[in-house]
């Protein structure tokens, strides 16, 4: 049985998927590109919303969202590839480190990549609930 680039890119991302939550940067790092490029929809209140480009910008996007939340739980079920485009979708669960508040989202992860690595990840979800968990008094 053969295995296609859709089946890679699909292993790739469960990958970088089980090693973010468990904190194992080095692992994930090494299935980016280079040129990695980490685009986060989300308003200023959010510590790690932004546009990243590169391993460095990585590394700080990265490290801002371990400095700001636990990821609880990351489920991915469904994905969807063509070449070198994968779609994913799932569910996350969060937790705020500086307060506790907890809350849940679905997402949608639309990811671009080459040669078997990340080259642009485009992360969807419900960041109105982020916002609040930010931005609502306790």
């Amino acid at each position: 049985m053969s295995t296609t680039v859709e089946d890679l890119n699909i292993a790739t991302t469960q990958a970088i998927y089980a090693a973010v939550p468990a904190g194992d940067l080095d692992a994930a790092l090494s299935l980016l590109d280079p040129q990695i490029r980490i685009t986060y929809y989300g308003t200023d209140a959010i510590p790690y919303a932004g546009d990243y480009r590169g391993i460095d910008q990585a590394v700080a996007f990265f490290t801002a969202v371990g400095e700001a939340i636990e990821i609880v739980e990351m489920q991915a079920w469904k994905f969807i590839a063509q070449g070198d485009d994968l779609a994913a979708w799932g569910r996350q669960r969060f937790r705020r480190v500086e307060t506790g508040q907890v809350w849940e989202s679905e997402f949608a992860h639309i990811i671009t990549l080459r040669e078997g690595r990340w080259l642009y990840f485009r992360d969807f979800m419900n960041s109105a609930l982020t916002h609040l968990a930010f931005t609502a008094s306790q």
